[in-house]
């Protein structure tokens, strides 16, 4: 028995170990899994999403502003003494994370991701806000 050829050896690796760092594998993206619609003020709707690892993120809030649209992760409301939602100074009710980006760069690279979901799917979900 003679010694096995390269891309015998290649096969038997990719048989042991799967397909090396330089194959041709398409990386898990994120994936819009719902979308609820909802227009209130800047705000339109709540999208769940799926990261590549698994971790499902449900209603994460979609807004429309004049610079554009975002999306926040999801949040929960802050309570007064009296287990009623705290409404801020500016007279909007206040939320608290519940999870954050390490970065503001990641966060702004997910929120693109999570718009440019939305729009792939529903693409008049997100019309800018006119001034």
């Amino acid at each position: 028995m003679g010694r096995p050829s390269e891309a015998e050896l290649r096969r038997g690796e990719a048989a042991t170990w799967g397909p090396g760092p330089g194959a041709a594998t398409q990386r898990p993206r994120m994936r819009l899994l719902s979308w609820k619609p909802i227009t209130k003020g800047s705000l339109r709707g709540f999208a769940t999403v799926e990261l590549p690892i698994g971790l499902r993120l449900v209603d994460c809030a979609v807004f429309v502003g004049t610079k554009g649209a975002w999306a926040s992760l999801p949040a929960k409301p802050q309570l007064d003494k009296d287990n009623r939602q705290r409404i801020g100074a500016d007279g909007k009710p206040s939320y608290s994370p519940v999870i954050e980006w390490r970065s503001r760069e990641l966060a702004d690279r997910w929120s693109q991701a999570v718009i440019d979901l939305i729009r792939a799917t529903h693409p008049d979900a997100l019309a800018e806000l006119r001034l």
